[in-house]
């Protein structure tokens, strides 16, 4: 029996190798290592099909690398166009608020005259003419301390004319005055808290919209990345399909030889048949989920209609790599409660409760206001000059010092008020605690992710070589008659799902990487980016209310100005209301 078997083998072997010539290109290839040729021309009178065609756009292909992938995701991206008006639109009502202390001068002319004619019972009639000019100016100053002084420096002069039965007369005068008034309260709306709690809230407000802007551009980076390794993925999907598809022709070219030579049944070229129309079915739902993998990122990328990209097919240039990483998970932890964009909007909408609790809490008192005033008079029969003269000399003074007492009967309103922000406050609190322990499961899930994603890449890795082994197992049986088409492309089947799972798994592994980093919110230092307020030497700026922040300043730390407010990221910056690389932009700020 082994006799026969063997006897068999040689001459299957011998009638392979006289015809082998007369085979199409590749018939006689064996299952030797997939082989994926994208561009395969189709035999003479043999209609196209999945494997052969050409990818829609032609040939030739726009490469992308992953650098030129983030930044036109940077530079184009809406959701980033929208949102990095916040900052800017923070930073003017943080000077609107401030505006409540801005000084002011005022000063007025006047000139006046007035004619009457009368006539009364003791004198008859009379007739009076007054004329008179007025010069006013004044200086309000605004105090933190809830007070305010004013300057009121005043001149004016009056010609009295009146003419009756006993003659003419006529007198002029002209007075001078300087007044400073002083008004304080003394227990309601006293202090810098009291008094600045707004401009806190708005500079607390602009520092929520600078993290809600770097939330979206970490979104938008970690967004384009999975796209990016997504469009890979589908790239390495289709050719593990067409390598699947070759596998399955080559096959079926072999079975049809033995048929013919008379060594293999004619149902086993039926079952060869199945298999390549399979796998003809899964390239062509490859080549689709290809095309929508190239739609969603020149989605991300916002790539213009009229754009040559939209009719080419997009050739990532950078391949996902198998770099280990292993995250600690409580440094992981930290690095989140340090950096995560939603944390500091929760700490600094804690710090603007806190600090209108305050203000509330100060509303609530009876009014007690202070009020001074100091001021010298001048006069003079003939000119002003001799009346700021007299005003020098200090020859009339006048001076008056009072309190006021406001006792509110109820309250209720500032009691209210009280209240209602003590409520905020603490659901505020209650929403930063929510916060960050949704934050710690979500990096703990991530650093899990990262490790299992790892395991499964070296588990697949070890999957596709055994698979390898087992269909090379298989095929020299089925060529020694110990096995069945069926098994053999069963086989190969598994290997196409083994290498498919691989390329899947080691994907999967990238975005887990990048999805870590969103989840710590330090993805913008992993792609070396910087953000507002980031110093040289790099680690976040402290945000008003945060534990660096001294609890007793209510201004926090400083803002930036417009000319630094957002770099992104190395030779990216926001300039004027455009981003803009900074090789295309003048001294002006315009492209050059």
């Amino acid at each position: 029996m082994r006799r026969r078997a063997a006897h068999r083998a040689f001459w299957l072997s011998l009638t392979l190798l006289l015809l082998a010539p007369l085979a199409p290109p590749g018939a006689a290839a064996g299952q030797g290592a997939p082989t994926a040729p994208p561009g395969d021309t189709p035999q003479p009178g043999t209609p196209p099909t999945a494997g052969t065609e050409e990818p829609p756009g032609g040939t030739e292909g726009a490469p992308l690398s992953l650098a030129a992938c983030l930044k036109a995701a940077l530079e184009n991206n809406l959701d980033i166009a929208v949102r990095r008006y916040d900052p800017l639109r923070g930073a003017s009502r943080v000077t609107l608020s401030e505006s409540a202390f801005d000084p002011s001068i005022t000063a007025s002319a006047l000139k006046s005259e007035d004619q009457q004619k009368r006539i009364s019972a003791f004198i008859g009639p009379y007739s009076s003419r007054e004329k008179a000019r007025s010069y006013t100016a004044a200086f309000v100053d605004p105090l933190t301390t809830g007070g305010n002084y004013r300057v009121d420096l005043a001149a004016d002069d009056n010609t009295t004319s009146t003419s009756n039965v006993f003659g003419a007369n006529t007198s002029t005068g002209y007075n001078t005055t300087w007044q400073v008034t002083f008004t304080q309260p003394l227990w309601r709306g006293l202090g810098p808290k009291a008094n600045r709690w707004l401009i806190v809230v708005a500079r607390n407000s602009q520092g929520i919209n600078e993290a809600q802007f770097r939330q979206t551009v970490i979104d938008t980076l970690a967004s384009a990345e999975k796209a990016y390794w997504d469009l890979n993925f589908a790239l390495m999907d289709l050719k593990t399909k067409r390598g699947s598809l070759q596998l399955a022709r080559d096959f079926l070219e072999q079975n049809r030889i033995k048929v013919r030579v008379g060594t293999l049944a004619p149902i086993e070229i039926t079952q060869a048949e199945a298999g390549v129309a399979d796998r003809e079915e899964g390239v062509i739902i490859a080549e689709n989920v290809l095309r929508t993998a190239e739609d969603a990122l020149r989605r991300i990328m916002n790539v213009p209609s009229d754009s040559p990209m939209w009719g080419q097919p997009i050739h990532p240039t950078d391949a996902p790599l198998l770099v280990e990483v292993a995250p600690v998970m409580e440094e992981a932890v930290t690095a989140a409660e340090k950096n995560r964009p939603d944390l500091e909007q929760a700490r600094l909408s804690v710090r603007s409760g806190e600090v209108e609790l305050g203000y509330r809490r100060n509303q609530r008192r009876w009014g007690l206001d202070f009020q001074g005033d100091y001021g010298l008079l001048g006069f003079d029969l003939n000119n002003y000059s001799d009346s700021f003269s007299d005003l020098r000399d200090r020859n009339q003074k006048n001076w008056k010092l009072g309190l006021n007492l406001t006792i509110p009967l109820g309250n209720r309103q500032a009691v209210a008020n009280f209240t209602n922000a003590e409520y905020a406050l603490t659901q505020s609190r209650y929403d930063l605690q929510r916060l960050e322990q949704a934050a710690r499961v979500e990096v703990r899930n991530a650093v899990r992710l990262v490790e299992t994603n790892l395991k499964r890449v070296k588990a697949a890795q070890v999957n596709v070589r055994l698979q390898r082994e087992k269909l090379e197992a298989e095929q020299k049986k089925f060529e020694n008659g110990m096995s069945t088409s069926f098994q053999v492309l069963q086989f190969q089947t598994d290997l196409a799902s083994a290498e498919s799972r691989e390329n899947q798994a080691i994907v999967d592994y990238n975005k887990s990487i990048v999805e870590l980093e969103r989840v710590k919110g330090t993805l913008l230092e992993a792609k070396e980016m910087v953000m507002p307020g980031v110093p040289p030497g790099g680690g976040p700026v402290e945000s008003p209310g945060s534990a660096g922040a001294a609890a007793g300043d209510e201004e926090g730390v400083a803002f930036l100005t417009p000319g630094d407010r957002v770099t992104l990221p190395t030779d990216f910056v926001l300039a004027g209301k455009r981003l803009l690389g900074v090789g295309g932009i003048d001294s002006s700020g315009r492209r050059d």
